[in-house]
């Protein structure tokens, strides 16, 4: 399986119509967050309906920088699929889903406390180890949460990942943070900001995952 995987959109209408250009190439893709720039659904609607005429199915889950609402929004396009707190399969492979970011000095839209994290994730029950994290904030101290010179991920979603070994963490959020790299056999993925022309690709076979980093 191909996954197209990209994050912090914040609101580029041009980003979205170069990924869609890519994700043909593609059997599915994920969006990590930060759809909009501070928007709503209003703004969000465009912007992953515009990503959908690629044709592949898109599972998305909200960023600190959108609002709440879309932490509940189920599109009417059943191409897009919101995976926040829930899971979907595809093939062989599920996906679970964790929008927001985690608490910073910013008081941003979606913000969680570790805590709530937690809980969050305590609902997640992958029946075995090829389910994939689609998560917008990193977990704590990978390359992927590394901003200003320090990690700045989540503590819950490390521990989480170390419990329940995912084939792969698609994670966004800390722009400065683009990399791959490894919790154990977990690949960690931040594909850097689509705003700014970044993307990554994944390929799965079996339990293998092969990562790249892109720009368009």
């Amino acid at each position: 399986m191909k996954v197209l995987q990209a994050s912090d959109i914040h609101g580029s209408m041009a980003a979205a119509s170069a990924l869609a250009e890519k994700a043909v190439d593609y059997d599915i893709v994920v969006l990590v967050g930060d759809i909009t720039h501070f928007g709503a659904i209003p703004q969000a609607e465009p912007i992953l309906a515009t990503v959908a005429k690629c044709g592949r199915p898109i599972f998305f889950v909200p960023g600190n920088c959108d609002h709440p609402s879309l932490l509940t929004w189920r599109p009417s396009n059943k191409n897009i699929i919101n995976i926040h707190g829930s899971n979907v399969s595809q093939g062989a492979y599920d996906f679970y889903g964790l929008g927001g970011g985690n608490l910073s000095p910013f008081n941003t839209l979606i913000e969680f406390s570790e805590e709530e994290f937690e809980d969050m994730l305590s609902k997640f029950t992958p029946a075995a180890e090829n389910f994939i994290l689609v998560s917008h904030t990193p977990p704590f101290g990978v390359d992927a949460d590394l901003g200003r010179g320090r990690h700045l991920g989540s503590t819950a979603i490390r521990k989480f990942v170390e419990a329940k070994r995912p084939l792969a963490v698609c994670c966004g959020h800390i722009h400065e943070g683009r990399s791959i790299s490894r919790i154990g056999e977990t690949v960690v993925v931040n594909a850097g900001p689509a705003k700014e022309g970044f993307y990554a690709s994944l390929k799965i076979d079996g339990r293998e995952v092969k990562a790249e980093l892109h720009s368009f």
